[in-house]
């Protein structure tokens, strides 16, 4: 009959329907395929790309390894634009050699509570010249940590070239902030060699052994700003041979009685300007001064600095000053544009 089913129709509707299904796997697969090439390529775009790790306090002396793991780790790809982070937890970090810097990382701390300790014996050679040691890197940020050593005097600092907390040599665009030196720290708190585009600010330095920051051998463009700076065996800052260099807008004291000069001009300079600094109430081993002079020579500017209870003033430099005001508040002359505390506000 003519109506009768055709025993191969509902065969043949199967065979047409399985292409389409096929297809529709097909579809599912390439969809998913597309969501997770968009996961992937979204997500570090997010994220910037940054590598980032955390580290946090471990007992031992040997800190440092861990630290410098993770800087090699995050520098590896990171770019001058996608930097490399490594932070450090709140607690002490006892070290037995240098923490190593390289380009384009960001070493970074809880604040205060983010300790950097080391005993008088670490750092003490010409290949382990600082706690924090940089040579040839560029556009590297160290932020938010404490210094602490186990020195318990002024006789226990003051060690030359050695045993610096953060140590730059022939490096440059690089930012070091937000820092408290502790008292009686061996040699420097800061001490940069033969560098350009170097930037110190924000920084507490509580009677750091030797210099508080030092622009040495040809270091230029670079700066020093928002500091409060207690002199302890030597200066607050030290500038020799160097041009371009700028300090600004921080506050010198020291009671030691054993320091020379709030700022120290050495040497050759070009273009240095000390200006909108306060310096007050330096008892130092002998002159006490305000800016001092070990040879210096060539374009030095002071000028604007307010200074009290400091003598000699300037033993070099040109521009005028406000000596021995009335008013010896810090709290007023900051409100009034000199000194730590103003950039920050």
């Amino acid at each position: 009959m003519c109506n009768m089913s055709d025993p191969h129709k509902s065969q043949r509707t199967k065979f047409q329907i399985q292409p389409k299904g096929d297809t529709m796997l097909k579809r599912q697969v390439g969809t998913l395929f597309l969501i997770i090439c968009l996961i992937l390529t979204t997500v570090p775009a997010a994220l910037g790309g940054q590598k980032t790790i955390t580290i946090n306090p471990t007992s031992g002396s040997d800190a440092q390894n861990e630290i410098n793991n993770a800087i090699n780790t995050v520098a590896s790809g990171a770019t001058s634009s996608n930097s490399g982070y490594v932070f450090l937890g709140a607690g002490t970090y006892q070290i037995s050699a240098p923490i190593v810097l390289k380009s384009n990382v960001v070493l970074k701390g809880a604040g205060d509570d983010t300790i950097i300790f080391a005993t008088g014996s670490v750092c003490n050679s010409g290949g382990a010249p600082a706690y924090i040691f940089g040579s040839g890197v560029s556009n590297v940020e160290v932020c938010d940590l404490q210094f602490k050593s186990t020195a318990t005097g002024p006789g226990d600092g003051g060690h030359g070239g050695y045993r610096n907390c953060i140590q730059f040599r022939s490096s440059k665009d690089s930012k070091i902030h937000d820092i408290l030196f502790t008292r009686y720290l061996y040699s420097d708190g800061v001490r940069i060699t033969k560098s350009s585009g170097i930037e110190v600010y924000n920084c507490r330095m509580h009677s750091t052994g030797h210099d508080g920051v030092g622009f040495l051998s040809g270091t230029k463009d670079s700066r020093m700003y928002n500091c409060d700076v207690e002199v302890q065996t030597n200066t607050g800052v030290r500038i020799n041979d160097c041009t371009n260099i700028e300090v600004d807008h921080n506050t010198f004291s020291g009671s030691a009685e054993s320091g020379w000069c709030c700022v120290e001009m050495v040497n050759s300079l070009t273009n240095v300007n000390v200006h909108h600094n306060i310096m007050h109430d330096f008892k130092g081993s002998s002159s006490s001064a305000g800016i001092g002079s070990f040879n210096a020579n060539g374009s030095i500017n002071v000028y604007d600095n307010v200074m009290w209870a400091v003598s000699p003033y300037v033993m070099v430099g040109s521009g005028s000053n406000i000596l021995e005001p009335f008013d010896h508040s810090l709290e007023n002359w900051v409100a009034k544009g000199y000194g730590y505390g103003y950039v920050a506000n």
